[in-house]
């Protein structure tokens, strides 16, 4: 189901009001006796399951049936591997009219945009279920649990999930895409490209309104701010780390260097609504960073350093004004809690 769009996804950080779930997927079915020789009825068990559950875990989805998970599992993985099977358009479809259905007032906007949130996250498998031998034609993945210095690989898959910031700062999914090996992109990079260039088309296509593009350090590549700002002229608010050479007020060295020199802006609460507030300094300044001997890029970056811990600071690269540093750093605390 790795182009389905997902509604609830608890483990890559994105989440939705389960009451949407239902709404959201009866469109699913309605080319329903186009499909081949006793496919409804397959579909239609899965997507009951799914309305019942208010859910898309497969345990919740059993569960609701009154089944077990394993008949489950196996029942939706022979569906799935009908070769006859081809999801894209009616998915594509499905995410545009449930977009539409909710509406620009639930989606939360900054100066008449959207807020596009990408996630990856990698996940380790050493093992098929319940048995001794390696899983089949499988990944190597980087560990998300094992401080070292060094790049360590195992196997495993990846989940990269793209959605929409709400009104109540929840995040609607509108694209997912699971893998375990590369075939049809030569990397994960340009695959990652790929799919922030589907949700960007998603939501111009529903709404017809440009997005900001919001991303963790997994998204932090020099090549793709690069990409963003001067191929797709896309606005975006990325955490970076402080190990970057740049320049800025006059002076070059790594970012963790320079910006605590950075005159203080304000201070704010980083994570302000959960049970371990923040309480940080906040700097902010115009930067360069050198993409090969003749370009450069600029941007802008935002520093949050918290004053009661021993915590490393935040980084935050910007294409936003320096005048609304304020609204920039809230704009991605909301998705870094």
């Amino acid at each position: 189901m790795g182009d389905y769009p997902m509604h609830r996804s608890s483990l890559a950080g994105l989440k939705v009001p389960r009451h949407l779930l239902a709404k959201s997927i009866a469109s699913c079915l309605d080319n329903a006796l186009d499909l081949p020789y006793n496919w409804p009825e397959k579909v239609r068990g899965v997507v009951l399951g799914i309305c019942l559950a208010r859910s898309t875990v497969l345990q919740d989805i059993a569960r609701a049936l009154g089944s077990k998970v394993k008949a489950t599992e196996k029942g939706l993985s022979e569906l799935l591997s009908r070769r006859r099977l081809d999801i894209r358009d009616g998915s594509r479809k499905t995410v545009i009219e449930t977009l539409r259905r909710i509406g620009r007032r639930r989606l939360f906007r900054y100066r008449g945009k959207l807020v596009l949130v990408v996630d990856a996250t990698s996940y380790v498998k050493l093992r098929s279920r319940g048995k001794e031998q390696r899983m089949p034609k499988i990944g190597k993945v980087r560990p998300n649990n094992i401080p070292s210095s060094e790049t360590i690989l195992a196997p495993g898959y990846n989940d990269l999930w793209t959605g929409l910031l709400l009104q109540d700062k929840t995040c609607l999914g509108i694209t997912r895409r699971l893998f375990t090996e590369l075939t049809a992109l030569p990397s994960q990079n340009a695959l990652e490209e790929a799919e922030i260039l589907r949700a960007i088309g998603l939501v111009k296509e529903a709404f017809g309104m440009s997005v900001i593009l919001v991303a963790d350090r997994g998204f932090r590549r020099k090549d793709l701010l690069a990409w963003l700002r001067r191929d797709l002229g896309i606005d975006f608010v990325i955490r970076i780390e402080g190990k970057l050479t740049v320049k800025a007020r006059g002076w070059e060295g790594l970012l963790q260097t320079l910006a605590p020199h950075w005159p203080e802006r304000f201070r704010r609460f980083w994570r302000d609504d959960s049970k371990d507030p923040l309480l940080s300094t906040v700097r902010a300044a115009a930067v360069s960073v050198a993409l090969s001997k003749q370009t450069c890029l600029a941007f802008n970056v935002v520093c949050l350093t918290p004053i009661a811990r021993k915590i490393d600071p935040m980084f935050l690269a910007a294409t936003l004004p320096i005048q609304t540093v304020r609204e920039v750093s809230m704009i991605v605390t909301l998705y870094s809690k």
